[in-house]
């Protein structure tokens, strides 16, 4: 099965927006029953009794006198330390806390405190990025906390603001972006630039005699692969070719690489590695009766995907491999490996996940209607898009569909896809890069 797919339909003349639905509807546990506390007496130091009884001295104020019932009540928080005070209301619900903050001049200090902002950020494991220029004691943490609440229930709910980048003539087969810039390749043999900051295309690179049908870089060098059957590795700085891999008979469907070594993957059905240094060719594994059309690599291990419906674990080492994973009905079109998970899509409609080490099947996302052409994947959710035009995000843990965006006009196939915290981004058979952006409007530049 050839991931390669020539451009046969003509191309829509303007972009359709991406609207989202939900695939399932979220049944949420009905609520406990909240029972009424009885008196009683342990026989050991018990914590929470110890708790209760303390909350009931700090609520109820003792009398003044003896004709005052014992029903008043004072603010419990203002009997303890400041800091105990504030650790409190940070182990609240975010309604509750916003609601508390009404009772009191007290609470609502307490409310705006820096540090119980900051107590719930690393309460819920939301990571800011390092910044030398950025002194951590001089950041606002309840801003940053509002910003990072605020992504995460647009990605809850779907909302985004699309942008459509053009200057592709022809279809976007791949595509790479961190938070400054995006380089596309596609079938006009094209590799382009693109600024983060205002989606503008700022730069083209012309090498390749065939379309570029993937690519991968870093700070240094930009390395694409190409159905000319050649990779070439690029001097990213100077936008230079430094040098020109050749060896397949047939066209290169993906690239990976670390330190040591370039691997790629071809319609020819050989992964090929080479030193990255000098480019001179390592070893040719051999394995695949069908084309490789995708590949990752983590470690000495590599993880392929094949249009024979097989994924197999190599030692880069030794060419040796592994372990196979069997149970797609159809050609493995794409795959993504992280050392301890692969997730696999395929001509079968489905997304499969596996466990790397044992190579079993642990999950089988069904919901799209044609082939399975790019995912990726983190700790949370998996996004994966393909022949149906849709781009489809699930949750990595129940396997659930939380979000599907389908166009709303002009349908298209969809080559590539990718995704960091606050964006998704889509390349497409109608010439276009789609961008849907979760985090319009928001600061999200501290934010992990």
């Amino acid at each position: 099965m050839s991931i390669y797919i020539h451009n046969q339909h003509s191309m829509p003349n303007q972009m359709p927006i991406a609207k989202p639905h939900f695939c399932n509807d979220i049944v949420m546990e009905e609520a406990l029953p909240v029972a009424s506390p009885t008196t009683r007496q342990p026989t050991a130091p018990d914590p929470i009794y110890n708790l209760d009884t303390l909350s009931m001295q700090l609520t109820v104020a003792p009398p003044k006198n003896p004709f005052e019932t014992t029903g008043n009540k004072v603010d419990f928080l203002a009997r303890l330390p400041y800091e105990l005070g504030c650790r409190i209301l940070s182990l609240l619900d975010l309604d509750s806390l916003m609601a508390v903050s009404r009772v009191s001049r007290h609470w609502r200090t307490i409310y705006h405190d820096n540090e119980l902002w900051r107590a719930r950020m690393a309460d819920q494991q939301w990571i800011v990025r390092s910044d030398e220029n950025i002194d951590e004691r001089r950041m606002d943490w309840h801003y940053l906390y509002k910003q990072k609440h605020q992504l995460i229930h647009r990605w809850q709910t779907g909302r985004v603001t699309t942008h459509t980048l053009m200057a592709h003539q022809s279809g976007v087969y791949c595509m790479q972006f961190d938070n400054h810039k995006m380089i596309t390749g596609s079938r006009d043999r094209t590799i382009k630039f693109w600024d983060m900051a205002t989606y503008q295309c700022i730069g083209s690179l012309k090498g390749h005699t065939g379309s570029v049908l993937c690519l991968k870089y870093d700070d240094q060098v930009l390395i694409s692969g190409s159905s000319d059957a050649t990779v070439i590795v690029w001097d990213i700085q100077r936008c230079q070719p430094l040098r020109q891999l050749q060896g397949h008979t047939s066209g290169v469907f993906d690239i990976c690489y670390n330190s040591q070594y370039i691997v790629s993957a071809s319609k020819d059905t050989t992964i090929r590695i080479w030193d990255f240094n000098t480019g001179a060719l390592v070893r040719v594994i051999q394995g695949h009766s069908g084309p490789v059309n995708s590949i990752q690599l983590f470690g000495n291990y590599l993880v392929s995907g094949s249009g024979d419906g097989t994924i197999m674990m190599w030692d880069i080492t030794t060419g040796a491999c592994i372990r196979q994973y069997l149970g797609h009905e159809h050609g493995v079109t794409c795959i993504r490996f992280d050392g301890k998970r692969i997730v696999s899509g395929s001509n079968d409609q489905t997304v499969r996940v596996w466990d790397a080490e044992t190579g079993v099947c642990t999950m089988v996302l069904c919901g799209h209607t044609g082939l399975v052409r790019a995912l990726q994947f983190d700790d949370e959710k998996i996004v994966s898009s393909g022949y149906d035009q849709t781009v489809r995000v699930w949750s990595i843990r129940t396997g659930e569909c939380l979000l599907s965006f389908e166009s709303a006009a002009q349908a298209s196939w969809i080559f590539d896809v990718k995704f960091d915290k606050s964006k998704i981004i889509a390349a497409r058979q109608d010439n276009t890069v789609m961008v849907m952006d979760f985090g319009h409007g928001l600061d999200t530049r501290l934010l992990v």
